[in-house]
């Protein structure tokens, strides 16, 4: 009896010791990252708001001080019984087919493809949540088609798809899960537990020295290396007393908050999403990958008349400003020879000379990111391939701006300007940084103006109440402007699709900004240019900044409503 009991005690000191090891190694693994987070719900920051008060999920984020607790001691919920344990969805075990197949079709005809998905061990999946892409490709014809609609999720581990075959040729359907199921429950819950998620640098200068600190949309950031700070860390609050668009920085020591000079990205990017989940969340996310077909995925599409066609009950309008914000349409056009055919309006493919005759007398502004920067730089530079020099640039770094080109030809001035913070570019002036609604309302607005924007692509790394809130701020500039003058056109551009194996800017994440752009922006004077199918089914595939040959047609979209007559 004394043996069972001393070997029974001797394995029970083991475990314990194996125990107290194993947790001395997880607390050590992840030291290096802290988070800074405020315990307490204080008041919003002390700051004189014009426009618009302090949104309520911010109250919680701006305390002007705060303590620095652990990760898990930070987000209790987001750990443990949250993390995903269930089998995940599987690209090579799922599949599609074509459910009313044959190797002949006719224009206007509609194919159904179920998708089936399984998990790692070849089940069908009992739930619904997966996130595809889906399309209908003819390589040949330079043709191309998003679905009719939305896939639908029937919740029991299947999905429909329907296409309307809209040109002669051979076609191919193709279907990518982006993201399982899991993976998508992982992404959500760091957003909205997590809305701090990008390392944001500050430099501040003064008497000759310069250091530099975190900074973010709240005090609220999760960064690196930060093991060394102990105790109170004090913040520098740079919240804009306009428009009330929160910013704050980590005091340095010794550095007041008036010498903050420059802002950039972090020099070694961003901090991995991944770290922010369990380990084996971790390994939900693969490079999407094409799920393979039961039964033939290709067939021919034959037409006795016109080789392509809209397949629309009418004839299409012409385009005019606001009308494609009232409502949304099955699927929003395809692609045939190169060329986006939408089922909005007609729209007009402009030469360069087209282009010059329709922007002839007007001064246009291209306010936000770096994907409405590409239509500055598209349309200067191919106009500078007729008349060189015509394009002058006042700012060092051109991108954030201001980059100005003029044409003393046709009369045509261009101005280019990047959204203030959150902003992810290295190293620029925080002079230069200016928020969209700011800069709207110090536009002049005189007519002939045009004002394009775009406010999506640096918003992944918050929340959906941030991204929401400036857009709020943003309605408000337009209605002022609409206001001194009711005739300026204003183009809204959604996000397109990105890089198809990115986390932390995922395409799930672009996905849902534009569902709330698109909801905010309803029923406003303004046009969308909905770029999000453009960019989703395109043969040059998924890129932060589109090709050519796809900024060619948003272009043409956008001039689609300013000159709808010219052509």
């Amino acid at each position: 009896m004394k043996h069972i009991r001393y070997v029974l005690f001797l394995l029970l000191a083991i475990g314990v010791l194996i125990l107290y090891y194993t947790n001395v190694t997880v607390e050590r693994n992840k030291s290096p990252q802290r988070l800074l987070w405020n315990h307490h719900k204080g008041p919003p920051p002390s700051v004189e708001i014009h426009h618009l008060p302090a949104p309520e999920w911010l109250k919680s984020y701006t305390s002007t001080s705060l303590t620095i607790p652990s990760l898990r001691e930070a987000y209790p919920s987001a750990f443990g019984s949250q993390a995903i344990w269930t089998l995940p969805t599987k690209a090579t075990t799922s599949s599609f087919k074509i459910t009313n197949y044959r190797s002949q079709f006719s224009l206007c005809d509609t194919i159904t493809v179920e998708i089936v998905a399984r998990d790692v061990s070849n089940r069908i999946k009992s739930t619904g949540g997966d996130y595809f892409f889906a399309n209908i490709y003819d390589f040949d014809s330079r043709a191309s088609s998003p679905p009719d609609g939305d896939i639908v999720d029937h919740q029991n581990g299947t999905y429909t798809v329907k296409f309307t075959l809209r040109w002669a040729g051979t076609v191919k359907v193709t279907v990518f899960l982006v993201h399982p199921s899991e993976a998508v429950n992982s992404l959500r819950r760091v957003r909205d537990y997590f809305p701090a998620r990008q390392i944001f640098i500050g430099k501040f200068k003064s008497n000759n020295q310069t250091t530099k600190t975190f900074c973010h949309v709240t005090t609220h950031m999760y960064v690196e290396h930060f093991e060394n700070t102990s105790g109170h860390v004090e913040f520098c609050n740079f919240t804009d007393s306009k428009t009330g668009s929160p910013w704050f920085c980590i005091k340095p020591a010794g550095f007041p908050c008036s010498s903050y000079e420059q802002h950039s990205q972090t020099e070694k990017g961003a901090i991995p999403i991944l770290h922010l989940m369990h380990p084996r969340e971790r390994r939900l996310f693969e490079r999407p990958v094409r799920l393979h077909s039961v039964g033939s995925n290709v067939f021919r599409i034959t037409s006795k008349g016109p080789t392509r066609s809209t397949c629309l009950p009418h004839k299409l309008p012409r385009c005019i400003m606001g009308s494609n914000n009232k409502g949304s349409i099955p699927a929003s056009g395809y692609y045939y020879k190169e060329s986006w055919e939408s089922f909005n309006c007609k729209l007009s493919h402009f030469a360069i000379r087209e282009i010059k005759l329709c922007l002839q007398n007007r001064v246009v502004y291209f306010l936000g990111d770096s994907t409405i920067r590409q239509w500055f730089t598209y349309l200067a530079e191919s106009f500078d391939n007729t008349k060189f020099g015509n394009r002058y640039v006042y700012n060092a770094n051109y991108r954030m701006g201001d980059d100005i080109w003029r044409s003393k030809d046709n009369n045509i001035t261009m101005n280019y300007h990047h959204h203030g913070f959150p902003n992810m570019i290295k190293w620029v002036n925080t002079t230069d940084m200016h928020y969209m609604a700011n800069m709207i309302d110090e536009l002049p607005a005189h007519t002939g103006t045009i004002i394009f924007l775009s406010i999506a692509a640096h918003f992944t790394i918050t929340n959906l109440d941030f991204y929401r809130t400036r857009l709020l701020s943003v309605k408000q500039a337009i209605k002022r402007l609409q206001t001194r003058n009711a005739d300026v056109p204003v183009f809204i551009k959604t996000a397109n699709t990105r890089d198809m194996d990115l986390i932390d800017e995922s395409n799930w994440f672009l996905d849902q900004i534009n569902g709330v752009l698109r909801e905010e922006m309803a029923g406003m004077n303004v046009t969308l240019i909905d770029v999000w199918d453009m960019t989703s089914c395109h043969w040059t595939m998924f890129h932060v900044h589109p090709s050519e040959e796809i900024l060619k047609n948003e272009i043409d979209m956008a001039l689609s409503y300013v000159c709808p007559s010219i052509l």
